[in-house]
């Protein structure tokens, strides 16, 4: 603002210590009025829009924090784990703790180790050929002897009695207790089933099969069985069958899978 001013023509006919004493007041006054003009223009003029967006950028800037709030708003890593936001990633190993110095002072109590897990040693036998060979074949005979039905001329006990010699009494007798309610059907059907082909085989990798030994094997064996009577039919049953050695002697002792045409 010019410091020049134009004072009244009436201040001039005062005398010299009144003349000073207008024109200060004077200029006061006028510098309040000019002021007052500019507050009253700035407050006509409307807020420009970059303001408003620097204004709102503040503002989230002191809610959010420079540390905290920020990096995830603009897409950053969380400098905690040094991972995506909005990734799962995997947790941070545990470190055990190690075993006490043996040069601890005397007096001291000893703190408790904590015990390393350690894994069980992999298992180095395998059965020998032979023995794979012999399992295999009580695993053939078997599903062919215990899906070969004819439900008119034996009961299903009779069938599992039959077929107890390639089993464990276990086994046996849960297939008896369980009872088999196709072989009922099969039965009000007037109809048999008879094994078409039983191969086995290793078992699948997706079998989650245990591990072969010499005392434990387990052979997957698919059953093609033709069913005839008023609803003929040919399917195929698959099954995991786990055998072990008793008295020199492959046996079934588990079965995973159907039970009956």
């Amino acid at each position: 603002m010019s410091a020049d001013y134009d004072y009244p023509e009436e201040i001039d006919n005062l005398s010299g210590r009144e003349r000073r004493r207008a024109k200060k007041s004077w200029r006061r006054d006028d510098h309040a009025q000019r002021m007052a003009w500019l507050r009253s223009q700035r407050q006509a003029e409307p807020t420009s829009p970059a303001v408003i967006v620097a204004l709102v950028v503040v503002l989230a800037i002191i809610i959010l924090g420079l540390g905290g709030g920020l990096p995830r708003l603009l897409g950053g890593k969380n400098s905690d784990d040094g991972a995506p936001i909005g990734l799962l990633t995997p947790g941070r190993s545990v470190v055990l703790p190690t075993a006490p110095s043996n040069s601890q002072p005397a007096g001291e109590t000893t703190p408790v180790a904590t015990p390393t897990l350690t894994p069980p040693p992999p298992v180095t036998e395998r059965p020998s050929a032979e023995s794979t060979a012999l399992a295999t074949d009580v695993v053939g005979a078997w599903a062919r002897a215990f899906y070969t039905r004819d439900p008119a001329a034996e009961t299903y006990a009779t069938l599992v009695a039959k077929c107890a010699k390639y089993m464990t009494p276990e086994v046996a007798s849960s297939f008896s207790s369980a009872g088999d309610p196709t072989y009922d059907a099969l039965k009000k059907d007037g109809g048999k089933s008879t094994v078409i082909a039983a191969p086995v085989s290793t078992p699948p990798v997706n079998a989650d099969a245990p591990v072969d030994t010499p005392e434990r094997i387990t052979r997957f064996v698919k059953v093609t069985i033709d069913v005839t009577g008023k609803h003929a039919q040919r399917f195929d049953v698959p099954l995991l069958v786990t055998l072990v050695n008793q008295d020199n002697q492959w046996v079934i002792s588990e079965v995973s899978g159907g039970t009956g045409p």
